[in-house]
């Protein structure tokens, strides 16, 4: 009876010891591809760190809440092997649980949102991945890549000719386009949308090109002409207007939303008050607003052509949010880093 009794207490104080890690991300049997996170909880008390491996290789190691860190499984279809080891109570005791995740076989498919982020940053050294943090309604994302350089692009004009762009207004604007736009990369695409109450399609500005004088006339469809050149390539959509919009048939949301699901950056000079879509448009996807007079015209162009020629390019996999709004906000890891702007986030379906 006394060693009965002996194995019964034994048993209740392994039993009193046992502890809970559940795994946040990724979940048992799920699909593991690309940067992502791998994260616990745990009712563990006095833990002093969790070890994360993957593979049988060490991959990192968080020491206080949420024990998290972010990882690149690379390109494999493999499945994966995920351990997380929590150390508590001055490193004597130790628990871990494993999980696999599932192969991605050949007939199935995934889908990987790759998120590129147009950044302007103040920086006195050059800017490394590791300099800057992203989340993603609220939750950390792994940055893939950052490049100093924006890389050929589209770069569309697009330039109201309403009645109120009398009195040399529209022909400045083309003036400061046919001179300013020879600052741009001999493999930008440049192209022209003029508009008043109807909108032109885009057009193809040759590189030297004088752009001849047009007449103004007629109401204005901003919207509708911003909204009249999104596409899914990196593009650069200049606005030159002198207000606001009364004759669009997309509404500000419909217009909102359309640009902000694309990798278009929305730039805007203004020669009188902003309109609260230009500002939006402009804030949403990482672009400037400049309020210009006639004269101050072409080195408004200049300046904000200069500005995108000098802006950073941010990759990275989003993950952990379902469709819907998506928004995004950077920020520096170290000291001397300015956040001067960035796509403020975009629409996932």
């Amino acid at each position: 009876m006394k060693r009965v009794a002996f194995l019964i207490i034994n048993v209740v104080a392994v039993a009193a010891h046992a502890a809970t890690i559940a795994f946040v991300t990724p979940q048992v049997g799920a699909q593991a591809i690309g940067p992502m996170l791998i994260e616990i909880t745990t009712s563990v008390a006095n833990v002093d760190r969790v070890e994360f491996s993957v593979d049988g290789a060490l991959a990192g190691v968080a020491r206080k809440p949420p024990y998290r860190i972010a990882h690149d499984f690379g390109t494999s279809l493999a499945a994966h092997a995920i351990t997380a080891k929590v150390w508590s109570n001055g490193f004597r005791n130790s628990d871990q649980v494993t999980i696999t995740t599932a192969a991605l076989t050949a007939g199935e498919t995934m889908n990987v949102d790759v998120v590129e982020v147009p950044i302007r940053v103040r920086s006195a050294h050059p800017l490394h991945a590791n300099d800057l943090r992203v989340t993603e309604n609220g939750i950390p994302q792994a940055i893939r890549e950052l490049r100093a350089d924006r890389g050929a692009a589209r770069f569309v004009f697009i330039v109201d000719r309403s009645l109120s762009m009398g009195d040399g207004k529209l022909d400045a604007a083309l003036r400061a386009i046919t001179t300013e736009s020879q600052l741009l990369r001999d493999d930008d695409r440049l192209e022209l949308v003029l508009f008043n109450h109807n909108v032109t399609k885009a057009r193809p500005i040759h590189r030297g090109e004088r752009l001849p004088s047009v007449p103004t006339s007629g109401g204005t469809s901003l919207r509708d002409a911003v909204a009249s050149i999104v596409t899914r390539e990196r593009t650069y959509a200049i606005v030159i207007t002198d207000g606001g919009d009364r004759n669009s048939a997309t509404s500000e949301n419909d217009a909102l939303h359309a640009i902000s699901n694309t990798k278009m950056i929305v730039d805007a000079i203004v020669l009188g008050d902003a309109s609260s879509f230009l500002r939006d448009a402009a804030k949403n996807t990482g672009g400037t607003l400049i309020t210009a007079d006639t004269a101050a015209l072409q080195q408004a162009l200049r300046s904000l052509i200069v500005d995108i020629n000098s802006r950073y390019t941010l990759d990275y996999q989003s993950h952990g949010n379902g469709p819907g709004w998506r928004a995004i906000v950077i920020t520096p890891q170290r000291r001397g880093i300015e956040i001067v702007n960035a796509r403020k986030g975009y629409y996932a379906r």
